[in-house]
């Protein structure tokens, strides 16, 4: 494919654009309640920063191999049942070395007409202050013997 006549660089301040959205994503508990259903407490908010760092270096893919009960990047929460806390805090900890030193951008949508791709370069300070509150959400949810949902 030819290089795009235009490239353009969105940002969490940017309105839609027809060609493209960014992505956001949340993390919360999931535990049993009174009534023996599920009950889902969101506790975080995931920009589109860090919710496109995810998707971009990989981690979301990674994910994804684990069993967890659905499929990241379809846009509905996904369980991640207790035994596999561990495994996903430990995807973000090696998720982390990827703020360190370089700056990353991720191709969002290229559109042939007119010849523009859009891309989104990662604040790796805002991405790593994001996997820090997901490590420790999960890290809470074991402890205290809960799940936790992720939904991108």
């Amino acid at each position: 494919m030819p290089s795009p006549a235009a490239v353009l660089y969105l940002s969490e301040e940017d309105g839609p654009v027809s060609a493209v959205s960014l992505r956001r994503g949340r993390a919360g508990f999931v535990c049993l309640g009174d009534d023996g259903n599920l009950v889902t407490e969101r506790r975080m908010v995931l920009s589109a920063n860090t919710t496109h760092a995810l998707l971009g270096h990989g981690v979301i893919a990674a994910l994804n191999e684990l069993p967890l009960h659905g499929q990241l990047g379809s846009g509905l929460q996904v369980l991640i049942p207790p035994p596999q806390l561990e495994p996903v805090r430990d995807l973000f900890y090696r998720a982390d070395e990827k703020t360190y030193g370089r700056q990353y951008e991720f191709v969002l949508a290229t559109v042939a007409e007119p010849a523009v791709e859009y891309r989104i370069r990662i604040d790796n300070r805002e991405f790593q202050h994001a996997l820090s509150g997901l490590q420790f959400l999960l890290r809470s949810a074991a402890h205290e013997g809960m799940g936790a949902w992720l939904q991108i």
